[in-house]
């Protein structure tokens, strides 16, 4: 899962001080929308560009907030 993650990463241009919220963020949206995380990672990266846009947003969010906290 993680060259996953890798590959999603490079494509929505999170950058590495960022993508460590990555593997957090698909499981609970995994759960939340009951899916196997690998297959929310897949469906953002190659079949859904905005649910990607979507996701990377949040990261980077995320990631921003936690660091200022």
């Amino acid at each position: 899962m993680l060259q996953d993650l890798a590959t999603f990463a490079a494509r929505f241009n999170v950058s590495p001080k960022d993508a460590y919220v990555l593997p957090a963020l698909f499981e609970r949206s995994a759960q939340k929308v009951n899916m196997a995380p690998r297959a929310l990672v897949t469906e953002a990266t190659f079949r859904n560009p905005a649910l990607g846009e979507y996701l990377a947003n949040a990261a980077r969010q995320v990631a921003t907030a936690d660091r200022t906290a």
